[in-house]
C-alpha cells in the first residue's frame, strides 16, 4: 500500500463525475458574494497550508482589529484547525475530507468548528452553522 503525502493534494479524489453535478456554488463565488474568506490573500505563510478559506461568520469572532485581518490571531486559527486535521487523520496517515473540533478564539472563549474539503482540494474552516 502506497503512503499518502501529508500535502492537500493528497486529498485531491472527485467523489462525482461531471455529469453527477446538477448544480456547484463554487468557493469563488462564496467568496464574491462575502460568505468566504480567502485566506491566502491575508498572508504569504498561510499559502502552502492545507487551507485555502474560512467562513466570513468565523473572521468576524475575533479576526478582525479596525476592519483589517488580525493576521497574528488568523495565523493561530490556521495551527488551530491544522491540530484538529492532524489528529483526525493519525498524524496525516489516514486522509479524511472533514474534520470538527474545537478552537481557542482571540477573546478567550471556546468554539467548535468544522473543517471541510472543498473543490479546490484544499480546506476550508468555518463555524458548525456556517456549513
Amino acid at each position: 500500500m502506497k503512503k499518502k503525502s501529508k500535502s492537500s493534494e493528497s486529498y485531491k479524489e472527485n467523489l462525482f463525475d461531471k455529469d453527477d453535478v446538477i448544480y456547484q456554488y463554487t468557493s469563488k463565488q462564496a467568496e464574491e458574494d462575502g460568505i468566504l474568506i480567502d485566506l491566502t490573500n491575508v498572508s504569504s505563510e498561510i499559502k502552502n497550508s492545507p487551507f485555502n478559506y474560512a467562513t466570513a461568520n468565523l473572521i468576524n469572532k475575533g479576526y478582525l482589529k479596525e476592519e483589517k485581518y488580525a493576521v497574528a490571531n488568523i495565523l493561530d486559527l490556521i495551527h488551530q484547525a491544522f491540530l484538529i486535521m492532524q489528529k483526525g487523520t493519525k498524524n496525516f496517515t489516514q486522509p479524511d475530507y472533514f474534520f470538527s473540533g474545537k478552537i481557542e478564539l482571540p477573546n478567550g472563549e471556546m468554539q467548535e468548528i468544522f473543517i471541510e474539503q472543498n473543490e479546490t482540494g484544499k480546506f476550508t474552516i468555518m463555524l458548525p452553522e456556517d456549513r
